[in-house]
């Protein structure tokens, strides 16, 4: 009954290292994907606390190291690197994460706790259990650390370390230095903007109910056969559930006309380049000829081409001045701006209201990669940028690795047993021609 005992707690012990390790490893690259969204989530920290000593570049720098830390303790979790170490990190980590969230939970300013990044919302309550699950978890972890299975030996542990830090650095530095490698948001590459703006009602059909000679039917609308049924009874009945809109800010304001011609351009059955331009006093100008060489390609190819800005006029027309812009600017709101790209400036492609294409400004494909198009426009990116945007492509990238160094560290630690064993052998036979 005892080895039983130890058994089921070996197993208790590791299906809650794994659990707690794929979660953190998912918050982590969720985080890692998308920095300045996890910054974006730090401001509306700040603001609510009212702590106003750090920067964004501080922001951003915690947001990083955040998603960072999460993913390798995940890592190493996962793979039993470090596990005493990472059991008490991973605890602690738990404990100041349910601690937090009942702060943001009590407090009710944050609706979004953040934790999945824009992958997944929970409401505060439930990132409230969710976290006490996990800490529950790691607290089984801590305590149960010595019961771990397929531990990595000394002998690749540093593979281990080496290779997650250059994974984690690589999803963070492309997603900083272009856009995040993975979008969760509505505006993803591929998305219909057409189908996820605007409420969708519940449709429901008005239904009749009417009996004569002692029978009962119902009818539609007016499809009663004659005169002679009496009415009994009149109800409505669901035909289709109504659906909530994914997109409820997109508008985009003429200064002139104050008018919002969002949908105008959404309705539009060719291309629409947009440029998005948060705040033009903190835009990027250094590659700002780009976009001036783009809009003069979309003009000479008849293509809609204007910006939307949360900036006022005056700063608007600083940004003209200092950039030559010649292309109409909007209006918009800032944070719907923010989610359409994660750059300042960013530019979005549209067609028949179908995101096409997503760059920052620095990689705002040449005129000449447009000109091989028929259109004169891309219609799709390449294909090894495509399957980057699967969870498919990293998943592959992490785990393949993974395993290859699980593998090596097994037939490393197989072949020192066998010659262990080879020399133990030796030792008594050597003994044994003593003793003869």
């Amino acid at each position: 009954m005892q080895t039983k005992g130890k058994i089921a707690f070996t197993v208790v012990v590791n299906v809650c290292r794994f659990v707690l390790a794929l979660t953190l490893m998912a918050s982590g690259f969720v985080k890692a994907v998308d920095p300045v969204g996890s910054m974006y989530k730090l401001q509306e920290y700040t603001s609510v606390l009212a702590v106003d000593m750090f920067s964004d570049d501080w922001l951003l720098f915690f947001s990083i190291v955040q998603a960072a830390i999460e993913f390798l303790v995940g890592v190493f979790l996962f793979m039993g690197v470090y596990r005493k170490f990472m059991a008490a990190l991973s605890f602690f980590i738990m404990l100041f994460f349910t601690l937090f969230a009942m702060f943001v939970t009590i407090d009710s300013t944050v609706d979004d706790c953040g934790c999945f990044g824009d992958a997944f919302a929970l409401s505060n309550s439930g990132t409230l259990i969710k976290n006490i699950i996990l800490l529950t978890l790691s607290a089984v972890v801590l305590y149960g650390n010595r019961r771990f299975v397929w531990c990595i030996t000394s002998v690749s542990r540093w593979m281990v370390a080496i290779f997650s830090f250059f994974y984690i650095a690589t999803v963070e530095g492309v997603s900083l230095s272009a856009l995040p490698v993975l979008d969760f948001r509505p505006y993803a590459v591929g998305n219909n903007l057409r189908e996820m703006i605007g409420d969708v009602p519940e449709v429901y059909e008005l239904r009749h109910v009417y009996s004569k000679d002692g029978v009962t039917q119902e009818f539609v609308g007016d499809s009663l056969p004659d005169s002679s049924w009496t009415l009994v009874d009149t109800y409505s009945q669901l035909v289709s559930e109504g659906k909530q809109s994914l997109i409820s800010d997109f508008a985009i304001i003429d200064w002139e006309t104050d008018e919002d011609i969002a949908r105008e351009l959404l309705a539009d059955t060719g291309y629409v380049c947009i440029v998005a331009i948060e705040f033009v006093d903190k835009a990027q100008v250094s590659r700002v000829d780009k976009i001036n060489d783009f809009y003069d390609y979309c003009a000479e190819k008849g293509v809609p081409f204007f910006a939307a800005t949360a900036s006022s006029e005056d700063e608007i027309m600083l940004w003209r001045r200092r950039t030559g812009a010649e292309y109409p600017i909007y209006w918009a709101d800032n944070m719907m701006l923010r989610t359409m790209v994660r750059s300042n400036p960013g530019v979005l492609l549209l067609r028949d209201g179908v995101v096409a294409g997503k760059w920052d400004v620095a990689g705002i494909p040449d005129i000449d990669q447009f000109s091989q198009s028929p259109t004169g426009m891309p219609d799709k990116l390449s294909g090894i940028v495509d399957r980057m945007r699967g969870w498919n492509f990293w998943a592959i990238a992490l785990f393949v690795p993974l395993g290859f160094i699980a593998l090596f560290d097994f037939l490393v630690s197989l072949s020192r047993r066998r010659r262990s064993a080879a020399n133990n052998a030796g030792e008594v036979t050597d003994k044994i021609e003593i003793v003869d």
